[in-house]
């Protein structure tokens, strides 16, 4: 496995620490990002009917786009926990190894193909 701009292979579980670290900093970064975009100067919405319902939209999308991206970093905080654990790689449902192919698609998943499939399904 490489990591983007690497030139050695890595093991799995240094990839998925090296990948996870970088994205809990990007989601981290966002939920920032977010929070600013949501302060207004004064803190009050427009006098203008219209403004305010664009303000309104648009701090719908933020508190959304902040939902999502707050489940996301704990997903990933979560498996980076695993990986301390040394749990990381084992599904959390049946504690059968996690495919590594599926590891590799998404690092921060911590149950198996079968085991997904199968809360999917109930």
């Amino acid at each position: 496995m490489l990591l983007s701009g690497l030139a050695e292979p890595m093991d799995p579980i240094a990839y998925a620490k090296a990948y996870l670290s970088n994205r809990a900093q990007e989601l981290t970064e966002r939920l920032a990002g977010v929070e600013r975009s949501r302060q207004r100067d004064d803190g009050t919405l427009s006098a203008d009917a219209e403004e305010r319902a664009t303000e309104c939209e648009n701090d719908e999308v933020l508190d959304h786009l902040s939902d999502v991206t707050r489940v996301e970093l704990a997903q990933v905080r979560r498996a980076m926990e695993r990986i301390d654990k040394g749990e990381y790689g084992l599904c959390e449902h049946c504690g059968q190894p996690i495919e590594e192919a599926r590891l590799l698609a998404v690092p921060e998943v911590t149950g198996c193909r079968a085991c997904a499939r199968a809360r999917i399904a109930a």
